[in-house]
């Protein structure tokens, strides 16, 4: 199964995106309804499975059929559909413009072997300009070239929106395209085959294109829900979730009007999710999953059903941890609720401190090697108790010792030089109960001295073969041993309770830091200007064969050379490489990896400085009541250069003059045109970003009051609806007017408020104010305006009770730098807004990427350097969403 999910690039500013996918049952339901008519028309075979449903088992050439009858692919000329023969590039493009919904584009098409009148120039224009397709380097396409397996396998996963996956490929396949040939092969648009880097069939090509044009068949649904823990809610879903469909699920768990916060965790096998609260106390609930109905969950308090005292055997040590735990009906430790415990030395008839540790080593409470140790512990509020008899021996109380091999750090591929290591043991009492460490460090310096080591701890003695490999153990409350690594190499560390005649050893294979072994530059397929950022795909391949993720790129080891000298890019937000050439011409750019040179450069075409060269539009109102007044400053005013691309003027390189003063005046201390009087004007609006712009001129006119035959209510969004008027104090809306001329032309007016608005329903849309509208439930209600005592206009508003939830995050700059001599911190300003287009408050965190260079306050979000360098910073939001940034650690 397969959902696909938004996908986007923001280019220059966070406010441009270019869509170039979309939920496919709302971006291919006009193509998938295509597909639809003409497989009516095509020849199917249909079989009837055992419980009656019918099933249709498509050939590829009944696929073609249809997509051909929807326009996606064409047939030769003598009517055959070629589906043993190779795909061309050319053709490869066309495809995937029809499957992503794209315009044709010929303007687009910088490449120097498709001519303008080339069939496919449109198709090979769009889908380089969605990012689809990439051209070969030095300008050139290769219209005529083959398309292998594995380069359908990433862009098929592009237009579904399917992340790579890690999982094995069986099939012969380059290292960079393992991950998309493994996700799509999971996503069920390939089939696994011997290999994945010869040359696609058109029939391959058709059965993914066929694949992709469908809406998914069976909807996500959630099907049960219920309380799993004291704060915890589990649901369950008819089917195994996608990642895209784990992406773009939303999750809201009420009692009553009251919504609770959850953050999601999905199970292993994916088909059930647990919805994790800070508070939950008892009542009647509903959860609501996106796509799905609500569901009822009775949740009840928290209540202590079980208290145990886990230690089996006690040890002559100055911190013996009795384990006394308390459990709650889901069998989960309870943190709120405590034990009172009292110990007695039964062997030296003598009463021990009170409490869950004891000093057994030495002072009052020391105890010989065979006392016998009576402890109870009770809980007087929930009934419960229990005693054990223990008996403090010599050594560990362990009988089973296991050591597990130590697992890469999450993200990691293999054990490096790096810190933040767990070594997996497994201590095992006679009883079978797990043995927990006491605190403290396990130090295997050995005095300085190079080589093996070994340190008693808790009974037990830790061994390490290579102490220049691995110095010290420590051991965590919880009983965790965690440890660093110095160095490459291979160490064995051993552990061994003496008392019982049990060890356990393992290896542990410490390798250097993954470095960049091959570096692939492409070319971005867009123009590419002297002194503007210009960002280039590639391909990294580390020393161990792994294909390197954008953001986790280290250049350290890689050089780039372009117009006879280096040039050295900038990884931004998104792991993409920025470069910034100072020269203008045709280049190669050669990439150098530990000084050898690279077998692929790539060619690229630098052209001139930018400049603008017009005034292209101004966006303001044309038509003005008398006395009036509306702005316009630089977001209003648009540029265009000379190459076609259009920008907003900055502030102080503009200026607004009227051809008559007496009708419309520009302030522009105020950046207002102001109306005097009814008539027309002619309007200038200049530019002085560089020499040579063409102004802009544009006639305004005044009309008087008397000139207004009608008013219309000003488009008023879906609003979001709640009784409680506490929860909706953000999502009031103000009503507003635009007058009409009777010949329709829409007027900026003196006042657009009403004198006051009615609703026709105050159930579902209530008047706050005169002016003002809230939601109060689900459904439609009309708004009515009125002005000198007369209802002027209407419109019907539409009020959802969907809760709001986190729709977009954005970070409040691209970059941000700090400075080791200067200031250190950096405290990033986000924005979060909900699916009305309200800033809301909502739970969330910032992470960076690489903690050596710079550090987060989970709790202030306060950054600060740590080392000079370059990292990124991704502010994740409650339910997912994220943005990005670089954050730059100056000296």
């Amino acid at each position: 199964m397969r959902q696909t999910s938004n996908l986007y690039s923001k280019q220059n500013s966070k406010e441009t995106k270019h869509y170039i996918g979309g939920d496919k049952k709302v971006m291919k339901k006009s193509l998938s309804l295509l597909v639809a008519a003409a497989m009516t028309l095509s020849t199917a075979s249909v079989a009837f499975a055992a419980d009656g449903a019918t099933t249709t088992e498509l050939s590829t050439q009944a696929k073609f059929d249809a997509l051909k009858a929807a326009g996606v692919f064409s047939g030769f000329p003598d009517g055959s559909a070629g589906l043993d023969k190779e795909m061309t590039r050319a053709e490869f493009a066309k495809v995937l413009t029809k499957l992503s919904e794209l315009a044709e584009n010929s303007a687009a098409n910088v490449y120097s072997d498709v001519a303008k009148t080339h069939w496919a120039a449109g198709f090979i224009g769009a889908a380089s300009e969605a990012g689809l397709l990439n051209g070969l380097g030095a300008g050139k396409f290769g219209p005529s070239g083959k398309v292998t397996i594995e380069q359908i396998a990433k862009v098929a996963d592009l237009v579904a929106g399917v992340e790579p996956s890690d999982k094995e490929v069986t099939g012969k396949v380059s290292a960079w395209a393992k991950g998309f040939v493994a996700a799509a092969i999971e996503a069920g648009l390939l089939p696994e085959l011997p290999s994945y880097q010869v040359n696609a069939t058109r029939g391959q090509l058709v059965d993914v294109a066929y694949d992709l044009a469908q809406p998914v068949e069976k909807d996500l649904k959630a099907v049960e829900a219920k309380q799993s823990g004291a704060k915890k809610v589990t649901v369950k879903f008819n089917r195994e979730a996608v990642a895209a469909e784990k992406t773009a699920l939303t999750y809201e768990l009420k009692n009553g009007l009251t919504t609770y916060p959850v953050t999601a965790t999905f199970a292993a096998d994916n088909k059930s999710v647990d919805l994790a609260v800070a508070y939950l106390p008892a009542g009647d609930y509903t959860v609501t999953v996106k796509g799905s109905d609500a569901i009822n969950v009775k949740v009840e308090d928290e209540a202590a059903k079980k208290v145990d005292i886990t230690v089996t055997a006690l040890q002559q040590v100055t911190n013996q941890d009795l384990g006394v735990k308390v459990y709650n009906q889901f069998n989960e430790e309870m943190t709120g609720v405590s034990a009172q415990v009292t110990s007695y030395n039964v062997t030296k008839t003598k009463q021990l401190a009170n409490g869950t540790t004891l000093n057994l080593k030495d002072g009052n409470d020391a105890a010989a090697i065979n006392d016998v140790i009576s402890v109870t512990a009770i809980v007087p509020s929930a009934g419960l108790s229990v005693n054990k008899q223990l008996k403090v021996i010599n050594g560990s109380a362990a009988t089973s010792i296991k050591l597990d091999q130590v697992q890469p750090i999450t993200g990691d591929a293999r054990v490096v030089v790096k810190n933040g290591y767990v070594l997996p043991l497994t201590l095992l009492d006679a009883a079978g109960q797990k043995v927990k460490l006491p605190v403290g460090d396990i130090d295997l310096k050995n005095g300085g001295a190079a080589g093996g080591a070994s340190k008693d701890h808790a009974g037990l003695v830790f061994y390490v073969s290579d102490n220049t490999i691995i110095d010290t153990l420590t051991v965590d409350a919880d009983g965790v041993i965690k440890f660093n690594t110095k160095k490459a190499g291979t160490v064995y560390v051993t552990v061994t309770n003496g008392a019982a005649a049990v060890s356990a050893q393992t290896s542990i294979l410490v390798n250097d830091v993954a470095k960049v072994k091959t570096f692939e530059l492409g070319n971005s397929g867009k123009l590419i200007v002297k002194g503007e950022k210009a960002v280039l795909p590639f391909t990294a391949v580390d020393t161990y064969g792994a294909v390197i993720a954008a953001k986790d790129i280290n250049l350290s080891n890689v050089k780039f050379n372009a117009f006879g000298s280096e040039v050295v890019p900038v990884k931004n937000a998104k792991g993409e490489l920025e470069f910034t050439f100072t020269q203008t011409g045709t280049t190669t750019i050669y990439v150098y990896v530990d000084g050898v040179l690279q077998t692929k450069s790539v060619g690229i075409s630098v052209a001139d400085v930018a400049v603008y060269k017009a005034v292209h539009s101004v966006d303001v109102a044309t038509t003005i009541e008398d006395q009036a007044q509306v702005t316009l400053n630089q977001d209003n005013i648009l540029l265009v250069d000379n190459y076609g691309r259009t920008a907003n003027v900055a502030a102080d390189k503009f200026t607004v003059t009227s051809g008559s003063t007496d009708v419309v005046a520009y302030d522009a201390a105020t950046d207002k045109l102001i109306a005097k009087k009814p008539g027309t004007a002619e309007i200038t609006v200049e530019a002085s970003t560089n020499a040579g712009i063409t102004a802009k001129k544009f006639t305004v006119t005044v009309v008087a009051n008397s000139d207004i035959k009608s008013y219309a209510v000003d488009t008023i969004g879906t609003l979001y609806g709640n009784s409680d008027e506490a929860k909706t104090v953000n999502h009031k809306q103000g009503v507003a007017l635009v007058g009409k001329t009777a010949g329709g032309a829409t007027v900026a007016l003196v006042s657009n408020a009403p004198d006051f608005v009615t609703s026709s329903d105050e159930s579902i849309l209530k008047v706050v104010d005169s002016k003002t509208v809230v939601g109060k439930k689900a459904g439609k209600a009309t708004v009515a305006a009125y002005l000198n005592g007369s209802k002027v206009a209407e419109r019907e508003v539409t009020v959802t009770e969907d809760a709001p939830i986190v729709k977009t995050v954005e970070l409040s700059a691209d970059e941000y730098s700090v400075s080791l001599a200067g200031v250190k911190t950096v405290t990033p300003g986000v924005t979060v807004k909900d699916q009305y287009g309200i800033a809301i408050t909502a739970p969330g965190r910032i992470l960076v990427s690489d903690t050596s260079i710079a550090t987060v306050n989970a709790t202030t979000g306060v950054v600060t350097g740590v080392k000079v360098g370059t990292t990124t910073i991704t502010y994740v939001a409650s339910n997912g969403t994220t943005d990005t940034a670089v954050i730059v650690v100056n000296p």
